[in-house]
């Protein structure tokens, strides 16, 4: 069975710690890939770094991406206890608000802290 890929800044503890609950979650559902980690390629999944760095991408086992907001709501539309964040979220007069604070986030993610990676 082919997972949904999460590609998320593994160095970013907030980010870290988000993800690493969903995972925890349903491990069968979801497929970790660290942006952070010197090996990660972007153009190996058609993505670009910058991309990628900006805001959190998404990428179904078909090969749809989804960015920012739209990666969250289809990370919990695929939780039986976050399915109802999911249809929230896509409200008309709460998405357009949950954009603008997800910009917020993503504008101040860069300065949050970090994790430093051991010398290779």
């Amino acid at each position: 069975m082919s997972k949904t890929k999460i590609f998320v800044d593994g160095s970013c503890y907030v980010c870290d710690f988000e993800i690493s609950h969903y995972r925890r979650m349903a491990p069968e559902l979801f497929e970790i890939v660290d942006i952070s980690d010197p090996a990660f390629n972007a153009a190996q999944f058609g993505l670009t770094k910058d991309a990628v760095n900006h805001s959190m991408h998404v990428m179904s086992p078909q090969g749809e991406v989804q960015v920012g907001v739209a990666a969250f709501q289809q990370i919990w539309s695929q939780l039986d206890q976050y399915r109802w964040a999911a249809k929230v979220i896509g409200l008309p007069v709460v998405n357009p608000l949950a954009r603008i604070g997800y910009r917020l986030f993503a504008s101040v993610r860069p300065w949050l802290p970090k994790r430093h990676r051991p010398s290779r």
